[in-house]
C-alpha cells in the first residue's frame, strides 16, 4: 500500500493530516515517540510506531512538528525518506512560486509570485507571503502572520502568530519573532524580537 506517513501526531500533526486529506492524498498513519500513543489512533488515523521505526523503513513522509529545531533533527534522522510537500486545497500558491520538499502550506495561506519557500517549512493557517520573498529551510510562519514583498527569512526562523513584516526586510537565521510583532528593520541572526516596532530582547544560541 502506498501513501504518506506523518511524523508527529500532536496538534500540528492533526493539521497536516487535514492538509493531506483536503488534497485527497492517501495517508498511511502517524509515527510518534510518545509511548502513550502506541497502538492508538489520532483523528481516526493509526499510530504505526516511533520515528526510529519509520527511519528503518523509510518511504514517503512529511514531518509534522512545529518546532524548527526538532523538525530539522527528525529530517536528519530519517535520511532515506522521500519527503513530500503538502498544500491545502484552500491555500493559494501562485504557479510562479516554488515550494521546497517537505514543506506544508496550510488552509487559507497565500504564497505570491516568484516567492521561494525552502525545505521543511510551515506556512501556517491564514499566513501570507507576498511576491519575491526568499524563505530559508525549516522556517515556521505561524498562523495569521503577514510577510510583505521582497522579504528574506533565514533558515530555522520562527515568525510568531499575527506578526507583520514590512516589504524588503531581511530576517536572519534562527530568529524568534514573537507573536504580534511588527518588523520594520533588518534583524540579525539568532535574535529574539518582540513588540511593535520590533526590538531585540536577547540572543539565543546558534542552532
Amino acid at each position: 500500500m502506498t501513501g504518506v506517513c506523518i511524523l508527529g501526531a500532536s496538534g500540528h500533526g492533526k493539521v497536516v493530516l487535514g492538509v493531506l486529506r483536503s488534497s485527497r492524498t492517501a495517508v498511511l498513519g502517524f509515527y510518534d515517540d510518545d509511548a502513550e500513543l502506541a497502538g492508538r489512533t489520532v483523528s481516526d488515523t493509526p499510530i504505526l510506531g516511533t520515528v526510529a521505526d519509520f527511519a528503518r523503513r523509510a518511504g514517503q513522509a512529511i514531518v509534522a512538528i512545529g518546532d524548527c529545531m526538532i523538525r530539522r533533527q527528525v529530517v536528519e534522522m530519517c535520511r532515506d525518506a522521500c519527503w513530500v510537500e503538502a498544500i491545502h486545497a484552500t491555500a493559494w500558491v501562485d504557479p510562479m512560486a516554488r515550494i521546497g520538499q517537505g514543506s506544508v502550506i496550510c488552509a487559507g495561506a497565500v504564497v505570491q509570485p516568484d516567492s521561494d519557500i525552502g525545505r521543511h517549512c510551515i506556512v501556517n493557517t491564514g499566513a501570507t507571503i507576498d511576491h519575491d520573498c526568499r524563505v530559508g529551510d525549516f522556517v515556521h510562519v505561524c498562523p495569521g502572520a503577514n510577510i510583505g514583498g521582497c522579504v528574506t527569512i533565514g533558515d530555522g526562523t520562527w515568525v510568531g502568530i499575527g506578526s507583520v513584516v514590512i516589504q524588503g526586510v531581511r530576517i536572519g537565521a534562527n530568529v524568534m519573532v514573537g507573536a504580534g510583532t511588527t518588523v520594520l528593520r533588518d534583524i540579525p541572526d539568532n535574535a529574539v524580537v518582540v513588540g511593535s516596532p520590533a526590538r531585540i530582547t536577547r540572543f539565543q544560541a546558534p542552532c
